[in-house]
């Protein structure tokens, strides 16, 4: 028992020293109250700029792609030809001959 309280008395006498060491914060409101420096990393630290790894130039990628032969149609199988498609059907009127 006379430990626990030589304990309490022991934190009793050190509370109000450690009251005043925690620090104030100044009034928002007062210009000209002195504010601590705040030290942020820049987003930039360490950055490097992005480089292209060794390449083709674009002139020999224009003769490799020259140089492929193209496939029948001009057009990959499955895509949309460039040439319109007679469906036949004389039902559907264009706008030249709408206004007729």
């Amino acid at each position: 028992m006379r430990l626990i309280s030589a304990a309490l008395l022991g934190a009793a006498a050190t509370l109000p020293w450690l009251a005043h060491a925690t620090t104030t914060i100044p009034d928002p409101t007062d210009a000209a109250a002195s504010v601590p420096a705040i030290m942020v990393p820049s987003a930039f630290d360490g950055y490097r700029p992005y480089q292209d790894g060794e390449g083709p130039t674009w002139q020999q990628l224009n003769r490799a792609v020259m140089e492929k032969p193209m496939m029948k149609g001009g057009m990959k199988h499955g895509a949309m030809s460039a040439t319109p498609v007679d469906s036949g059907d004389e039902a559907h009127l264009t706008h030249e001959e709408s206004g007729k």
